[in-house]
């Protein structure tokens, strides 16, 4: 009966010895290891590379179909990017539409006070461009910009006014607000405007400069305004 018991655990233990050493082969072998997605060729790498690629990603893709329309699969696909790397380094859908609109701001601020009283690009390509059009988006769907923190366009450009053209503090952000309305404006609603006014024998390119000298012109007059024009008698 001795005898037959210490056969019995001699046994016993080299069946767990035999378990033992396959479990551990196969976790070398990385049998039972999950890995997880893999990232695609060429795409972004560490929280800074994926959170620039999604933001220009998205701010491209704004401008061109419009905020409501573009999916974070597709900007993800766009950044060539994971989808949950967006939450993970952005935030959710509200986070990430107004970082985007945070980043434009922050790079055209940058733009108007390196190149002052200078135009700043029409087309969806151009940082003025995506600005516009990403900005009244976000407004149409409701998005509270007002009170955003950073150095905005609007200061920038009164920064540019009162020092190129010698207006006070207040007079330069009146007129900044304005030229910057009116640069949504158009960018927004070029092509509705240039139909409207039946200005399709204008050349664009010449329409969109003159938009650049009227602003300057805003941008020199003092504010309050001078008296209205008399108009002509007929």
């Amino acid at each position: 009966m001795l005898v037959t018991a210490h056969a019995m655990l001699a046994a016993r233990l080299a069946r767990c010895g035999r378990i033992a050493r396959t479990h551990m082969t196969e976790q070398e072998s990385g049998v039972h290891r999950r890995p997880g997605p893999r990232r695609p060729p060429g795409s972004p790498s560490g929280p800074e590379e994926v959170r620039r690629a999604v933001l220009d990603a998205a701010a491209k893709l704004f401008a061109e179909r419009g905020v409501g329309q573009v999916s974070l699969r597709d900007i993800a696909s766009a950044a060539n990017t994971h989808l949950g790397l967006i939450s993970r380094y952005i935030g959710d859908r509200e986070e990430l539409e107004l970082a985007v609109f945070d980043d434009l701001s922050a790079q055209l601020a940058r733009s108007v006070s390196e190149n002052p009283l200078s135009g700043q690009g029409h087309g969806v390509e151009t940082v003025m461009g995506k600005w516009s059009r990403v900005t009244a988006s976000l407004v149409i769907r409701g998005r509270p910009l007002a009170g955003r923190q950073g150095f905005n366009p609007v200061a920038a450009m009164a920064n540019t006014l009162a020092d190129g053209y010698g207006l006070d503090p207040v007079a330069a952000r009146v007129r900044a607000a304005q030229i910057v309305a009116t640069a949504i404006g158009w960018r927004v609603f070029e092509d509705y405007l240039v139909a409207a006014g039946e200005l399709d024998q204008v050349p664009l390119a010449m329409l969109r400069e003159e938009l650049v000298h009227s602003a300057r012109r805003l941008g020199a007059t003092p504010w309050p305004s001078p008296a209205d024009p008399t108009p002509r008698q007929v």
